[in-house]
């Protein structure tokens, strides 16, 4: 009975007999419900259908893919600076809440104008939590391999051990890269695989914002900054920017994030410490252990 649009996902019935797709499909129904951000979809409805197969139901989002917009050439700098900080606004709170989106590609983002957020991550079929012990084979084409951070190649077979919020900053420096220059930063080189800066292909950038893309794509991952770290440099260059054109200026106007307790507001553009980076021996939980034992120490003092 009520005016919405949205998009119902279903396990298909050849899939019914397996398992951890199922519970896959249901798993991303909880984690997009977790994430709570403006940029994520609304979860509607979540259930099972009388043959087992769990479905839901959450929000269609109006308007075109970053694929599209790529697909027409290189972006000025300040525009790709505008849309890298806005999707790391939303990898980094997903990330602070142990989700890693682990398939981002540019056909996954989406630009609106009928949201109060300008990007929209709508697919997080292939998402998994930071302690996650093990990740679904998802077959992969050669085109999403593209935006793969390396280490899901060198430990292929559903290890997560390896995988952590940095693979979401190499396949962000790959969009990055390519809004920047038109291309892919990596090229075929007599068989095997040759970085080009992106201060090589696209001599004008700004150097900083060049080496922020050049660092989101190191090989090794603890050499790859996490979006907190990332989105606080391109807030210092943006800053350094006295006059900004209309759309980026808006970009940097204060947004609210969707919370648990409608009375609590947050807002994402105060300044914060840098976490740090999520490494395979720590893991980051909230308890209410965690809690009582905050409260106690305040009376203590």
């Amino acid at each position: 009975m009520l005016p919405r649009r949205a998009i119902i996902k279903v396990v298909q019935s050849e899939f019914a007999a397996m398992q951890p797709y199922m519970v896959q499909t249901l798993r991303e129904a909880c984690l997009i419900e977790a994430i709570a951000h403006p940029g994520v979809p609304i979860v509607y409805e979540s259930g099972v259908l009388l043959d087992h197969r769990p479905w839901f139901a959450f929000e269609w989002i109006a308007g075109s893919t970053l694929e599209e917009l790529l697909a027409r050439g290189a972006m000025p700098a300040l525009e790709v600076a505008g849309l890298l900080r806005d999707l790391l606004d939303i990898l980094e709170h997903a990330h602070r809440r142990g989700v890693i989106h682990c398939g981002l590609e540019p056909d996954r983002v989406v630009i609106t104008t009928e949201r109060r957020y300008p990007l929209c991550i709508p697919d997080w079929s292939q998402a998994i939590a930071h302690d996650a012990t093990a990740h679904l084979p998802w077959p992969i084409s050669e085109r999403s391999r593209r935006y793969r951070a390396p280490e899901f190649t060198q430990h292929a077979g559903g290890n997560c051990e390896y995988i952590d919020d940095r693979a979401d900053m190499f396949a962000l420096g790959v969009i990055a890269y390519r809004a920047l220059t038109g291309g892919l930063p990596f090229a075929p080189d007599h068989g095997a695989v040759a970085f080009v800066p992106a201060q090589e292909r696209c001599p004008g950038l700004p150097p900083a914002l060049a080496a922020l893309i050049d660092a989101m794509l190191a090989f090794d991952r603890f050499d790859r900054p996490s979006a907190a770290e990332a989105r606080d440099d391109l807030d210092a260059l943006l800053e350094m920017i006295p006059e900004l054109p209309p759309a980026v200026a808006r970009r940097r106007a204060p947004r609210l994030a969707i919370v648990r307790d409608p009375q609590e507001v947050v807002l994402l553009d105060q300044p914060r410490s840098r976490r740090p980076r999520w490494t395979p021996d720590v893991h980051y939980v909230e308890t209410p252990q965690v809690e009582i034992k905050i409260v106690e120490d305040d009376r203590a003092e």
